[in-house]
């Protein structure tokens, strides 16, 4: 009964109507809001095929900030993924964090469970994420993040999604502190290959001056499975 809804012409107008509401919210929120920092986050990634579900994923990743005026940091992952099923997937990460200053290393361990109600797409990502600083120290988080792809035809896909951050062994305040909040586009080109453009709201969260940032993604993604 529900799927039989979510196909209901009317849902799929009223749906459409909800992501230009969202829409012009955040175009707003943009303009008048003080911004301390506005960035661009760009790279590519590419899904090779190893053994029936398994692939192996490098991407690289450029990140400019200070208005997009200079290079903060550039980041090569190289990664694994699993195929369970198609509802579930399993990854394997390793990220070099490479700085101006001294570069880092991370670990990231992810879980995915995805769903399909068409025209809708509804994605769960359970990240948990060891970064290794200098002076041997080490950052741990849990990361969730909930996604909302909405099929408007079949080269564009619009999306939502939220991103909270729980750190893992600190006792100094609360662990909550961080989140993302996205919205953008998947634009694809073919049945792999897809370029990604959103924008980004990242903040901290409880701490007494936290940073925030405006941040533009644009992403080509070459991937035969989600």
């Amino acid at each position: 009964m529900f799927e039989n809804l979510i196909n209901n012409s009317k849902f799929k107008i009223n749906f459409k109507l909800i992501l230009v509401i969202i829409f012009v919210i955040f175009n707003f929120q943009l303009i008048n809001a003080q911004k301390k920092d506005t960035e661009l986050w760009t790279g590519f990634a590419i899904d090779i095929p190893i053994w029936e579900n398994l692939s192996f994923e490098p991407s690289e990743e450029f990140r400019f900030d200070n208005g997009i005026s200079q290079l903060k940091s550039a980041i090569t992952d190289l990664g694994l993924k699993y195929k369970i099923n198609k509802y579930f997937k399993v990854a394997a990460t390793y990220r070099l964090h490479v700085r101006p200053e001294l570069p880092n290393h991370a670990l990231y361990l992810k879980g995915y469970f995805r769903y399909n109600f068409e025209p809708l797409d509804f994605t769960y990502k359970l990240t948990y994420k060891k970064k290794f600083e200098e002076f041997n120290q080490t950052q741990e988080h849990i990361r969730n993040k909930v996604t909302l792809e909405y099929e408007a035809s079949k080269l564009i896909r619009p999306f939502i999604a939220y991103e909270l951050f729980y750190r893992l062994n600190y006792k100094k305040g609360d662990r909550f502190d961080n989140y993302r909040f996205y919205l953008g586009c998947n634009l694809r080109i073919n049945k792999d290959h897809e370029i990604q453009l959103y924008y980004m709201r990242e903040e901290e969260i409880n701490m007494k001056k936290p940073n925030s940032s405006d941040i533009i993604g644009i992403f080509y993604n070459i991937d035969s499975w989600f």
